[in-house]
């Protein structure tokens, strides 16, 4: 079974973001390049490859704040 989705971290900030698969591979292969939603800073590491939202999820605390989810802290 093909992996959805992919964690990058920023070498910037320290900050993560799970993107998708296809969308990373797509961009990629237009010439595009990745960076960082936070600090715009390009130079990402990719931390793992995943099927399951939740895993990608798992290792911080997430809290609903006015309908969002926001991550509180790492655990």
């Amino acid at each position: 079974m093909k992996n959805i989705y992919r964690i990058y971290k920023c070498k910037s900030c320290k900050r993560e973001m799970i993107l998708m698969n296809d969308e990373v591979e797509k961009a990629l292969n237009n010439g595009k390049y990745l960076s960082c939603t936070y600090c715009n800073c390009r130079h990402l590491s990719k931390e793992k490859e995943t099927s399951d939202l939740r895993e990608c999820m798992d290792h911080n605390a997430y809290k609903k704040i006015k309908g969002k989810v926001r991550q509180v802290h790492s655990i």
